[in-house]
């Protein structure tokens, strides 16, 4: 039985991927998600301030993230009393998977006026799992739980979703906000496609995430659009709330191909 987590720490920044790791497009291989949130992890450990926040994240992926244990570690390179700049690293041996840089504000003493409204959404009492519908079965979707308020993924378009992690990220370890934020954040293309999946892929090479502050509690809602052009790629924007409000923003670049 698969342990109840998405990665297992081995020591030596080595982690081991589950099989809730697993991703819909490939059997093999990984979602975004907890592989991009194991790399925010790292740069939370990394010459940690607690006076701090990690305000923007951008997580390129370099290529398909394997089911196996990988060796994630991050490093401080601009340093500063107000701001920071961090890089985090993914790599199967000498390869590089995946490359995530953050940017790290200090936050305010003196709380500043709030300059955007916020806007509650609330939870659906009901859990949906529409994506039996699409006869997907993966370990991220088994280790998340969805509940839609606007839009489903069997009709493509515009769609509005909560979700959670079932499951902590890292064994023995809670979920960070952030932690939770990011691996929540790349399933927006998913959530807003706009093309029939069953004849398009659609895949996400990066993601990056603006955050204005921490979210708070388990779940969080993706309110999320995919733009795409006959002659371009796509584009996937996310509003990103949590039960309190708006959390943040993030931004995907897709590569679109038919499936074969």
């Amino acid at each position: 039985m698969a342990p109840q987590a998405f990665w297992i720490p081995e020591g030596n920044d080595v982690f081991s991927a589950t099989i809730y790791t697993q991703g819909p497009w490939n059997p093999q291989f990984q979602h975004g998600g907890p592989p991009g949130a194991l790399l925010v992890r790292q740069m939370e450990h990394c010459s940690p301030r607690s006076d701090m926040l990690l305000s923007r994240v951008t997580i390129d992926i370099l290529g398909p993230v394997p089911i196996a244990p990988l060796h994630a570690y991050a490093r401080l390179i601009r340093p500063g009393r107000n701001i920071e700049l961090l890089e985090a690293f993914l790599e199967q041996g000498d390869r590089l998977i995946m490359h995530a840089s953050g940017w790290r504000i200090r936050a305010p003493v003196d709380r500043p006026p709030v300059t955007e409204p916020e806007t509650l959404l609330n939870v659906p009492q009901e859990e949906t799992n529409p994506f039996k519908e699409l006869g997907w079965s993966c370990g991220y979707l088994d280790a998340t739980e969805w509940r839609y308020v606007r839009g489903e993924i069997t009709s493509p378009g515009a769609a509005t979703a909560w979700t959670r992690l079932r499951y902590p990220l890292i064994a023995g370890e809670d979920v960070s906000p952030t932690q939770r934020l990011i691996a929540a954040a790349d399933a927006a293309n998913g959530v807003s496609s706009p093309l029939d999946i069953h004849v398009w892929q659609f895949v996400p090479p990066e993601l990056t995430v603006h955050s204005l502050r921490p979210p708070v509690g388990e779940w969080i809602c993706l309110d999320a659009t995919t733009y795409i052009e006959s002659e371009g790629v796509g584009l996937t924007l996310a509003a990103l709330y949590d039960r309190h409000g708006l959390v943040g923003r993030s931004a995907q670049s897709l590569f679109i191909s038919r499936r074969v």
